[in-house]
């Protein structure tokens, strides 16, 4: 498994090992509320196994997670992300993930906006039968319907209902993904990559 951070100073991750050097983690994380703060800079994690239930990967940072294991322990909502503008960079994006339930059905949201511009894509993620037909939900304030960027991209399985989402949600089409399925989304700089770099480092076997 691997995480690689690239904070800003004041950044935090709550209930989560992490480094402001960038050095690879394997990671796992069990909670049920607030599991993973990723509120500052920029992250990618993949091959993680993160769980819970309400929230549980919140804030306002821009994160990408690739071939990540999400399991929804019981009802309520996997993101919560707190983007505060239109013009803000920060979003989460879930790329080839896997989500999974507890054999019950149609209890999780995909996520709710903790600001009123949070912006989350989902992109070729497998989605189980415990995600609602509905997909994500507006945290009862319909103001947030007209500002929040809720999106999905070629995802597949029993909880992938495009038919029933959210009205305000939808489906991108392949030139509006283009920006969100590569690491461009959070390494965007080719004069200054700090994603690529980490990447291209050999971890000793007996690190």
């Amino acid at each position: 498994m691997l995480i690689l951070f690239r904070f800003q100073p004041s950044s935090k991750v709550q209930n989560f090992c992490y480094t402001s050097q960038g050095v690879p983690f394997s990671v796992q994380t069990f909670f049920v509320q607030d599991t993973l703060y990723l509120h500052h800079g920029k992250q990618y994690l993949r091959d993680c196994y993160i769980e819970g239930s309400v929230d549980f990967i919140f804030g306002n940072s821009t994160a990408l997670l690739e071939h990540c294991h999400i399991h929804c322990k019981s009802q309520g909502f996997i993101t919560a992300q707190s983007r505060k503008s239109s013009q803000d960079s920060t979003g989460y994006v879930f790329l080839r993930c896997i989500i999974t339930g507890n054999g019950g059905t149609s209890y999780a949201y995909l996520g709710r906006p903790w600001g009123p511009f949070g912006r989350v894509v989902f992109a070729y993620t497998w989605m189980d039968a415990c995600i609602k037909p509905v997909g994500w939900h507006n945290w009862d304030k319909s103001e947030n319907e007209r500002s929040a960027c809720f999106y999905e991209y070629r995802c597949s399985g029993p909880g992938c209902c495009l038919t029933n989402r959210a009205t305000w949600s939808r489906e991108l089409l392949d030139e509006e993904a283009e920006q969100f399925i590569s690491h461009l989304f959070v390494d965007p700089d080719p004069s200054c990559p700090w994603l690529a770099q980490k990447m291209a480092i050999r971890v000793p076997h007996s690190a």
